[in-house]
């Protein structure tokens, strides 16, 4: 009888063993695929951002940019569980100088990244940062898009300097030197009726390194 106990414990055991490794491999993979999936969100939300940029410049430069970019993220898109969004890239990418559609569709995915990084801070348990994070970049990337657009006319009307006036308020709080200085290549011309002093492609090449910053600390934050 003691040993017939003895085989029900042992087997009892290697059953609840098994099971724990299983729980855990099951736990390591759904770490991995959510980990890559916030990986190609954000890649997805550097390259929406880039082409609303591109987008707000004219010439073959641009547009060959805007060509090599859409490359570069199809196999990011092709991986992307969201086919409703890769809609809408196919349609922005026919009309690049839709600002507001790039915006929806960055939204769109910020709202994804949001979804994943809760399922991922959930199982490790930890506080999520980077969907909020995201969306401070973002406010980055829309004052880069809207100063290009701002710069390529000759009169910058009072709603484009509105948003403009906004969100370099919201940036500058908290802001470290290098962007406090990007800002005040702006601050200037905020108050004019004129196009912004600073053309369009010094703006992208302005602000594009500070975002790409921002965003790679994103990234390094999943490691």
């Amino acid at each position: 009888m003691f040993l017939s106990l003895s085989l029900i414990v042992a087997g009892l055991l290697a059953a609840c063993t098994l099971a724990w490794g299983l729980t855990r491999r099951r736990r390591q993979r759904l770490l991995r695929t959510l980990g890559q999936e916030l990986l190609l969100g954000l890649e997805l939300m550097q390259g929406v951002q880039r082409h609303r940029a591109l987008g707000g410049q004219d010439g073959p430069g641009a547009a060959q940019d805007r060509r090599q970019l859409a490359e570069r993220l199809a196999p990011a898109w092709q991986a992307w569980p969201e086919a409703s969004h890769l809609r809408i890239w196919t349609s922005l990418r026919q009309s690049p100088a839709d600002f507001d559609g790039h915006c929806r569709l960055v939204e769109n995915l910020l709202a994804r990244i949001r979804f994943l990084e809760l399922h991922l801070c959930r199982l490790r348990l930890r506080a999520p940062a980077i969907a909020d994070r995201g969306w401070q970049v973002e406010d980055l990337g829309r004052l880069r898009g809207l100063s290009i657009r701002a710069a390529a006319r000759q009169e910058c009307p009072l709603e484009l300097r509105i948003q403009l006036q906004y969100l370099h308020d919201r940036l500058l709080e908290g802001a470290d030197g290098e962007l406090r200085d990007a800002l005040g290549r702006l601050a200037p011309d905020l108050f004019s009726t004129r196009g912004l002093s600073v053309p369009p492609e010094q703006l992208y090449a302005l602000f594009t390194p500070l975002i790409d910053q921002r965003i790679e600390a994103l990234r390094s934050s999943l490691g």
